[in-house]
């Protein structure tokens, strides 16, 4: 019986990128994080398409962009 063939382990050269993946949850489990009732986040998502996407009758948003308008938005009104 053959033993494997055992390949010797190299370093690559190159560098893997770090991605990172945006936060996407559901108007309910927004409103639950960001403590804001589930109409006003569906309004806010249909004046911002950027911030979220319709799927069917269901919108998901990212975090992320949320949270830079809230921060945009605040810094506006100082």
């Amino acid at each position: 019986m053959k033993e494997p063939v055992q390949m010797p382990l190299q370093a690559s050269a190159c560098e893997i990128e770090k991605i990172t993946l945006p936060q996407i949850v559901s108007i309910k489990q927004a409103s639950e994080i960001m403590n804001l009732p589930p109409y006003y986040l569906r309004r806010v998502c249909r004046e911002n398409p950027d911030l979220a996407f319709q799927s069917g009758v269901k919108w998901y948003i990212n975090l992320g962009k949320l949270a830079a308008y809230y921060n945009n938005k605040t810094e506006q009104s100082e």
